[in-house]
């Protein structure tokens, strides 16, 4: 298996001008990174700077979106992209599926599969579902059969499941339908959110800790990147996204107007 880490805002501390050092990460031995793009409608605030720093320190980069149930998961979908279209990263876009439900306009996970399909329509790749077992328990099962529908196994499975203590071998996440009944396994393993944020280059205490549920040759190619083991890692100019550029402060400043805009006029749907 192959480590990684997944960052936001929350691992800066505000009151100072560091950031989080992806280099300390890489040096750790973090191949990997998930970061958060958005949640709603609205950047995180250390995206920019996190999306370029993990490029440069040579880590294979996907961006997550964290969804909330009180706005359409087409326009939150359509949002995620806008902002990943032009450097969508090395690994899959993934929906992080985790929200309490409170507020909710939507009365099933239709939100979540709406967010998913114009993902993949809009980027052009299959997205990854980030849960938990619990989670999804309540919130994954079809809300007539009470079943958890097939449909959701053709999703790569990015499961949170915390153990105490990780035993190499022996531990393990919660086995979890429908990817079970379709002989599928889970791709990526979040399986501690105590990682000693520190020494992979957090202001944070902690930091959330992920297997890859493979070797580095099948991480590369899941991440579909020309790169194999032993060569140059995806920073600066060998990034295995050929073509890919960085947003500017211009394009966010430019992207945030339009998604104040875009959800105001969602708004006026809704009174």
């Amino acid at each position: 298996m192959v480590q990684g880490i997944d960052v936001s805002h929350w691992q800066d501390d505000k009151s100072t001008a560091q950031k989080m050092d992806f280099k300390k990460a890489a040096k750790k031995g973090a191949k990997f990174v998930f970061i958060k793009v958005s949640e709603r409608g609205a950047l995180d605030s250390d995206f920019e700077y996190n999306w370029q720093a993990a490029k440069d320190a040579g880590l294979l980069r996907g961006g997550y979106h964290f969804l909330r149930w009180d706005l359409s998961g087409l326009m939150q979908a359509r949002i995620f992209s806008e902002i990943l279209q032009d450097d969508p990263g090395e690994l899959p876009p993934v929906a992080d599926f985790e929200a309490p439900r409170s507020g909710s306009l939507y009365p099933s996970n239709a939100l979540l599969l709406q967010f998913l399909e114009e993902v993949e329509t809009k980027l052009g790749r299959k997205p990854i579902l980030y849960t938990s077992p619990g989670y999804w328990d309540i919130h994954g099962r079809n809300k007539y059969t009470k079943q958890f529908d097939a449909k959701w196994a053709y999703y790569p499975l990015w499961v949170a499941h915390y153990v105490k203590e990780y035993v190499a071998g022996v531990s393990k996440p919660k086995d979890m339908e429908p990817w079970t009944s379709a002989g599928k396994s889970w791709t990526l393993w979040q399986y501690t959110a105590n990682g000693d944020g520190l020494a992979y280059g957090a202001e944070s205490k902690g930091i959330d800790l992920n297997w890859f549920n493979g070797d580095l040759e099948a991480l590369y190619k899941f991440a579909d990147v020309e790169k194999t083991p032993g060569t140059t890692n995806t920073g600066g100019s060998t990034s295995g996204t050929s073509g890919s550029v960085s947003l500017t402060s211009a394009q966010i400043a430019k992207l945030k107007t339009k998604v104040n805009a875009a959800i105001d006029e969602w708004a006026k749907t809704i009174k």
